[in-house]
C-alpha cells in the first residue's frame, strides 16, 4: 500500500473514532438525559408498580450511565437517598406540560391533599409561577429539593428507614 494510502485508511479510522465518540459522548447521545415514559410499560425502579400516571415521574441516571424511572418524585428521592453517593443526573416531570426539568432546577411542591402514585405529596414544576398557582389552592408550599433532605420524617417515610429520622437534622 503506497503511504498515500496508508494515510487515507488512517484519517479513516480516525474520523470513525471521532464520530463514535461524538454518537455515545455528546449530550443527548445513549446514556446521556432523561428519556420519554412509556406509559403502562415502564416500571418504577424503586417500587416496581407501572408508571401510568403523567406529572408525577423522575429519572436519574447512575455513575455508570444507566437510567433508572420512578413514578413518583418520592421514590426518586428515596432512591437518590438509599444511593449514599453523589446522583450525576436527575430529573422532575413538569406537572404542567409533561416535560422533564433538573432535579436541583425544579420548583416543588409539597401538598397533603394531592394524591400522587405512591403517596408522597410531591409535584415538580419548571416554572416558579406555576408551582405557586398550584400550591395555593392544594394547601401546599414551594420547597427546594434539599429542604426535603433536612425533613427527617418525611425522609424515614420516603425510605421506609425509621432510623432515617433519628439521624436527620430537621
Amino acid at each position: 500500500m503506497s503511504p498515500f494510502g496508508r494515510s487515507a485508511v488512517a484519517g479513516a479510522a480516525v474520523l470513525g473514532v471521532l464520530v463514535a465518540g461524538v454518537v455515545f459522548l455528546w449530550p443527548g447521545g445513549p446514556g446521556a438525559g432523561p428519556e420519554p415514559i412509556v406509559w403502562g410499560r415502564d416500571t418504577c425502579d424503586r417500587c416496581r408498580m407501572l408508571l401510568s400516571q403523567a406529572g408525577f415521574a423522575g429519572e436519574m441516571r447512575d455513575r455508570q450511565g444507566t437510567l433508572h424511572k420512578y413514578d413518583d418524585v418520592g421514590c426518586l428521592v428515596g432512591a437518590i437517598v438509599a444511593a449514599h453517593a453523589e446522583v450525576p443526573e436527575a430529573w422532575v416531570e413538569d406537572h404542567e406540560d409533561g416535560g422533564f426539568v433538573p432535579l436541583l432546577a425544579a420548583h416543588l411542591v409539597r401538598a397533603a391533599d394531592v394524591q400522587t402514585p405512591m403517596g408522597h405529596g410531591i409535584v415538580a414544576f419548571k416554572d416558579p409561577a406555576a408551582a405557586r398557582a398550584f400550591a395555593s389552592p392544594h394547601a401546599g408550599r414551594v420547597v427546594a429539593f434539599e429542604e426535603l433532605l433536612h425533613d427527617a420524617d418525611w425522609l424515614a417515610r420516603v425510605t421506609g428507614r425509621p432510623e432515617q429520622a433519628q439521624g436527620s437534622a430537621r
